[in-house]
Protein backbone atom coordinates (compact mmCIF):
# COMPACT_ATOMS: atom_id res chain seq x y z
CA UNK A 1 0.00 0.00 0.00
CA UNK A 2 1.44 3.34 -1.09
CA UNK A 3 0.82 5.66 1.88
CA UNK A 4 2.49 8.54 0.07
CA UNK A 5 -0.34 8.93 -2.42
CA UNK A 6 -2.71 9.78 0.43
CA UNK A 7 -0.49 12.57 1.77
CA UNK A 8 -0.33 16.10 0.38
CA UNK A 9 2.61 18.16 1.66
CA UNK A 10 1.64 21.29 -0.25
CA UNK A 11 1.76 24.55 1.70
CA UNK A 12 -1.57 26.34 1.42
CA UNK A 13 -2.83 29.57 2.95
CA UNK A 14 -4.01 27.63 6.01
CA UNK A 15 -0.55 26.09 6.43
CA UNK A 16 1.18 29.46 6.29
CA UNK A 17 -1.35 30.93 8.72
CA UNK A 18 -0.72 28.12 11.23
CA UNK A 19 3.03 28.51 10.81
CA UNK A 20 2.87 32.27 11.41
CA UNK A 21 0.65 31.73 14.47
CA UNK A 22 3.13 29.15 15.78
CA UNK A 23 6.02 31.62 15.43
CA UNK A 24 4.00 34.38 17.12
CA UNK A 25 3.11 32.00 19.96
CA UNK A 26 6.77 31.07 20.32
CA UNK A 27 7.68 34.73 20.71
CA UNK A 28 4.79 35.28 23.14
CA UNK A 29 6.05 32.46 25.34
CA UNK A 30 9.15 34.55 26.09
CA UNK A 31 7.54 37.95 26.57
CA UNK A 32 4.05 37.47 28.04
CA UNK A 33 3.53 37.22 31.80
CA UNK A 34 2.45 33.87 33.24
CA UNK A 35 -0.96 35.36 34.08
CA UNK A 36 -1.85 35.17 30.38
CA UNK A 37 -1.98 31.40 30.74
CA UNK A 38 -4.68 31.41 33.43
CA UNK A 39 -8.39 30.74 33.03
CA UNK A 40 -10.35 33.58 31.38
CA UNK A 41 -7.09 35.07 30.12
CA UNK A 42 -6.77 36.78 26.71
CA UNK A 43 -5.12 33.65 25.30
CA UNK A 44 -8.00 31.43 26.37
CA UNK A 45 -10.45 33.92 24.88
CA UNK A 46 -8.56 33.74 21.59
CA UNK A 47 -8.81 29.94 21.74
CA UNK A 48 -12.57 30.17 22.15
CA UNK A 49 -12.83 32.54 19.18
CA UNK A 50 -10.88 30.08 17.03
CA UNK A 51 -13.17 27.21 18.06
CA UNK A 52 -16.25 29.34 17.29
CA UNK A 53 -14.83 29.99 13.81
CA UNK A 54 -14.38 26.22 13.50
CA UNK A 55 -18.03 25.73 14.41
CA UNK A 56 -19.03 28.15 11.65
CA UNK A 57 -16.87 26.23 9.18
CA UNK A 58 -18.39 22.85 10.03
CA UNK A 59 -21.98 24.08 10.39
CA UNK A 60 -21.90 25.63 6.93
CA UNK A 61 -20.42 22.59 5.16
CA UNK A 62 -22.47 21.65 2.09
CA UNK A 63 -21.74 17.93 1.86
CA UNK A 64 -21.02 14.98 4.15
CA UNK A 65 -23.43 16.50 6.62
CA UNK A 66 -23.22 13.73 9.22
CA UNK A 67 -19.43 13.88 9.38
CA UNK A 68 -19.36 17.63 9.87
CA UNK A 69 -22.26 17.61 12.32
CA UNK A 70 -20.15 15.20 14.38
CA UNK A 71 -17.18 17.56 13.99
CA UNK A 72 -19.42 20.37 15.25
CA UNK A 73 -20.38 18.28 18.28
CA UNK A 74 -16.69 17.73 19.02
CA UNK A 75 -15.92 21.44 18.69
CA UNK A 76 -18.81 22.37 20.98
CA UNK A 77 -17.47 19.95 23.58
CA UNK A 78 -14.02 21.57 23.27
CA UNK A 79 -15.66 24.97 23.71
CA UNK A 80 -17.45 23.75 26.84
CA UNK A 81 -14.20 22.34 28.21
CA UNK A 82 -12.41 25.66 27.64
CA UNK A 83 -14.80 27.34 30.08
CA UNK A 84 -14.93 24.26 32.31
CA UNK A 85 -18.63 23.83 31.60
CA UNK A 86 -19.26 27.41 32.66
CA UNK A 87 -17.42 27.32 35.95
CA UNK A 88 -14.81 29.89 34.87
CA UNK A 89 -17.48 32.12 33.33
CA UNK A 90 -19.87 32.47 36.23
CA UNK A 91 -17.69 31.75 39.25
CA UNK A 92 -14.82 34.06 40.04
CA UNK A 93 -11.47 32.83 41.20
CA UNK A 94 -10.14 33.56 44.66
CA UNK A 95 -8.77 37.15 44.51
CA UNK A 96 -5.81 35.94 46.58
CA UNK A 97 -5.05 33.19 44.08
CA UNK A 98 -6.12 33.72 40.45
CA UNK A 99 -5.48 30.04 39.68
CA UNK A 100 -7.93 28.87 42.31
CA UNK A 101 -11.53 27.98 41.41
CA UNK A 102 -13.93 26.05 43.64
CA UNK A 103 -14.06 22.35 42.85
CA UNK A 104 -17.25 20.86 41.47
CA UNK A 105 -17.63 18.67 44.55
CA UNK A 106 -17.66 21.80 46.73
CA UNK A 107 -20.53 23.36 44.78
CA UNK A 108 -24.16 22.59 45.57
CA UNK A 109 -25.02 21.33 42.11
CA UNK A 110 -21.48 20.73 40.93
CA UNK A 111 -22.06 17.02 40.38
CA UNK A 112 -24.39 17.90 37.50
CA UNK A 113 -21.43 19.10 35.42
CA UNK A 114 -19.94 15.61 35.25
CA UNK A 115 -23.32 14.05 34.58
CA UNK A 116 -24.03 16.53 31.80
CA UNK A 117 -20.57 16.04 30.27
CA UNK A 118 -20.98 12.27 30.40
CA UNK A 119 -24.41 12.39 28.75
CA UNK A 120 -23.10 14.66 26.02
CA UNK A 121 -20.20 12.30 25.28
CA UNK A 122 -22.63 9.38 25.24
CA UNK A 123 -24.79 11.24 22.73
CA UNK A 124 -21.72 11.82 20.53
CA UNK A 125 -21.02 8.08 20.52
CA UNK A 126 -24.66 7.31 19.71
CA UNK A 127 -24.66 9.83 16.87
CA UNK A 128 -21.37 8.44 15.50
CA UNK A 129 -22.85 4.93 15.35
CA UNK A 130 -26.45 5.82 14.46
CA UNK A 131 -25.55 8.11 11.54
CA UNK A 132 -22.67 5.86 10.42
CA UNK A 133 -20.22 8.73 10.59
CA UNK A 134 -17.30 6.34 10.19
CA UNK A 135 -18.43 5.56 6.65
CA UNK A 136 -18.23 9.20 5.59
CA UNK A 137 -14.88 9.58 7.39
CA UNK A 138 -13.48 6.49 5.67
CA UNK A 139 -14.71 7.73 2.30
CA UNK A 140 -12.93 11.04 2.87
CA UNK A 141 -9.68 9.28 3.80
CA UNK A 142 -9.90 7.03 0.74
CA UNK A 143 -10.71 9.72 -1.80
CA UNK A 144 -9.14 12.98 -0.57
CA UNK A 145 -5.46 13.51 0.16
CA UNK A 146 -4.55 14.41 3.74
CA UNK A 147 -3.07 17.93 4.18
CA UNK A 148 0.02 16.52 5.86
CA UNK A 149 1.80 19.84 6.50
CA UNK A 150 -1.24 21.23 8.31
CA UNK A 151 -1.64 18.02 10.31
CA UNK A 152 2.02 18.07 11.40
CA UNK A 153 1.76 21.69 12.59
CA UNK A 154 -1.50 20.99 14.47
CA UNK A 155 -0.02 17.88 16.11
CA UNK A 156 3.07 19.90 17.00
CA UNK A 157 0.86 22.36 18.87
CA UNK A 158 -0.84 19.48 20.67
CA UNK A 159 2.48 17.92 21.71
CA UNK A 160 3.71 21.28 23.02
CA UNK A 161 0.48 21.81 24.95
CA UNK A 162 0.57 18.35 26.55
CA UNK A 163 4.29 18.58 27.35
CA UNK A 164 4.03 21.95 29.07
CA UNK A 165 0.86 20.92 30.89
CA UNK A 166 2.88 18.10 32.42
CA UNK A 167 5.47 20.70 33.48
CA UNK A 168 2.73 22.97 34.90
CA UNK A 169 3.66 25.79 32.52
CA UNK A 170 0.19 27.21 31.84
CA UNK A 171 1.30 29.95 29.44
CA UNK A 172 3.16 27.66 27.05
CA UNK A 173 0.42 25.04 27.34
CA UNK A 174 -2.25 27.54 26.26
CA UNK A 175 -0.07 28.87 23.43
CA UNK A 176 0.43 25.32 22.17
CA UNK A 177 -3.34 24.86 22.17
CA UNK A 178 -3.74 28.02 20.08
CA UNK A 179 -1.53 26.46 17.40
CA UNK A 180 -3.50 23.20 17.63
CA UNK A 181 -6.83 24.97 17.22
CA UNK A 182 -5.69 27.17 14.33
CA UNK A 183 -4.24 24.13 12.56
CA UNK A 184 -7.34 22.04 13.26
CA UNK A 185 -9.76 24.69 12.01
CA UNK A 186 -7.59 25.17 8.94
CA UNK A 187 -7.81 21.45 8.19
CA UNK A 188 -11.59 21.52 8.60
CA UNK A 189 -11.76 24.49 6.24
CA UNK A 190 -9.76 22.63 3.58
CA UNK A 191 -12.03 19.60 3.78
CA UNK A 192 -15.38 21.40 3.99
CA UNK A 193 -14.56 23.81 1.17
CA UNK A 194 -13.14 21.11 -1.14
CA UNK A 195 -9.69 22.72 -1.26
CA UNK A 196 -7.82 19.41 -1.27
CA UNK A 197 -6.68 17.20 -4.13
CA UNK A 198 -8.22 13.84 -4.85
CA UNK A 199 -6.22 10.64 -4.32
Amino acid sequence: MNIGKYLDWQFRSTTWLTLVVALVCLACAFVLPDSYGLKNSPIENVQMLIVVIGLYVTCTARDRKCLYVFASLCLFFILAREVNYGRTLFIFADPEDAKSYPKWKDMEYGWLAHVGGGLYLAWMVVYFIWRKVWKEAWDVLQTIRIPASDVVLALGGMVVGVAFEAMHNCLSEELGEVVLYVGGVGILYLYTRNKLNKV
